[in-house]
């Protein structure tokens, strides 16, 4: 169990720091999109106008809320998990464990964070759709 996943950090690759920085930077780029692009939506006049007038604004809202609200657990679920297995290489006896158990599950599973993002980058998609159909094609 962790035991081996402290056992493998001793032949570590080289592969964790580039996945670390590439991890952390589209994280902050989904949030920096997801919070900046309805900022800027907001403080241009013509395209809050187009948004109201096409009635999309809830839609656009909620659609940018969901995609950083998934980000911000993602970062939130992720710490804890590296907070718990960190305690558990420094005490081992935590190491069995059902806290340690999770979080050794979500720190493999590659595809829960892959799908956190996919889905993030899905609904800003979405959103920003919803906005240049509004702006573009006025009601």
């Amino acid at each position: 169990m962790l035991m081996n996943g402290i056992q493998r950090k001793n032949i570590d690759s080289g592969f964790y720091e580039p996945y670390s920085h590439f991890s952390r930077t589209l994280r902050a780029w989904l949030v920096a999109y997801g919070v900046g692009v309805p900022v800027l939506l907001v403080s241009q006049e013509f395209i809050a106008k187009a948004i109201i007038k096409a009635g999309t604004g809830g839609w656009v809202t909620w659609l940018f809320l969901i995609g950083v609200a998934i980000q911000v657990l993602a970062a939130l679920l992720y710490k804890y998990s590296m907070a718990y297995l960190y305690s558990a290489e420094v005490e081992p006896e935590l190491n069995g464990t059902w806290r340690v158990k999770i979080a050794e599950w979500l720190s493999n599973a590659v595809w829960l964070e892959a799908l956190f993002d996919l889905v993030s980058i899905a609904l800003f998609v979405c959103g920003t759709f919803v906005v240049v159909t509004a702006v573009l094609i006025p009601a």
